[in-house]
């Protein structure tokens, strides 16, 4: 008699939860703000990937341009002419990964938000709405049709998956994964902007005899131009005749140190996403799936054995 009475009254209250939290679903389905938000999050999400992904190319492309750069010390045609292709080869080749991953990763984003409209069209709402009000009715009475349930479980699911994946991911986001993505944003910035002054600095020689040969109308100017060459040229023998090569290798050096701490971050960027659009969402969906089919999941029937005891 006990044993019945307790899978009785658990039973109700299973039942109970049940009609509550489908309740609750119906309600998200129909709420303007759920929706509104869900939007806006992903939305946000895109935004950062499409920002993520010019900033890869970007770079990308910068470094490829350092490669060819000669850094040279080679004042009266002395010193050492060094090239930085080997050095930024790994680097180069990341950015290029890095750009093709936030370009999925928009994709993703752009998949999600397109998704997302389409469960939020009123038809679909609307069967959940009916189909949810025809099982608690059949159930209520006694009857249990499992193709009703399968339907109701689909449809509910269709319906919530992509606000409650894009809603859980962005404030997972915002908790453990914003601080992060910013440090590396901003580690690539800074990367870019100092390569490309080190590049600017950096003219060959080429460059430096045309610039120099292009003033040849007034004798005063070329005058000046003489003086002032005269004087860098000492400037420079003085400094070549000190250490050359470690005034190549320094400026070397700099490139180095400018992209030193860009593999980590470059990769910190990859992990961010990948979390945010592909290992976060399907983890939330299969718990939204779970969910409902746990929620109309036929309910235990009473025990032969126990209702004969009793």
């Amino acid at each position: 008699m006990f044993a019945t009475g307790h899978s009785s009254s658990f039973s109700a209250l299973r039942a109970a939860v049940a009609a509550a939290l489908l309740a609750i679903g119906v309600a998200l389905c129909w709420w303007p703000a759920f929706n509104t938000a869900a939007q806006q999050a992903v939305d946000a999400g895109l935004k950062r990937a499409l920002v993520s992904f010019a900033t890869a190319r970007t770079l990308h492309g910068v470094v490829s341009v350092v490669q060819g750069t000669e850094l040279a010390v080679q004042p009266m045609g002395m010193g050492v002419t060094l090239t930085p292709g080997r050095l930024l080869t790994p680097i180069n080749e990341l950015t290029a990964q890095v750009a093709d991953w936030m370009l999925w990763a928009s994709v993703a984003f752009g998949l999600q938000k397109f998704l997302l409209e389409m469960g939020a069209n009123v038809w679909v709402s609307g069967a959940v709405s009916a189909l949810a009000l025809l099982w608690l009715a059949l159930r209520r009475g006694g009857r249990d049709p499992p193709w009703l349930a399968q339907a109701l479980v689909l449809l509910l699911f269709v319906r919530l998956v992509m606000p409650v994946t894009i809603l859980g991911s962005e404030q997972l986001f915002a908790r453990f994964l914003a601080q992060p993505y910013n440090e590396s944003q901003l580690a690539s910035d800074t990367a870019t902007k100092r390569l490309q002054a080190l590049q600017s600095e950096a003219p060959s020689a080429d460059t430096k005899e045309s610039a120099e040969g292009k003033d040849t109308g007034s004798s005063d100017a070329a005058a000046t131009r003489l003086l002032d060459r005269l004087k860098q040229w000492g400037s420079d023998a003085k400094e070549a005749a000190s250490h050359p090569v470690q005034a190549a290798q320094a400026r070397l050096g700099e490139i180095a140190a400018a992209v030193d701490q860009l593999v980590e971050r470059l990769v910190t960027l990859i992990v961010v996403f990948a979390l945010q659009t592909l290992v976060i969402p399907l983890l939330l969906a299969w718990g939204v799936l779970q969910l409902f089919k746990g929620l109309v999941r036929p309910l235990p029937q009473p025990m032969s054995g126990a209702i004969a005891s009793a």
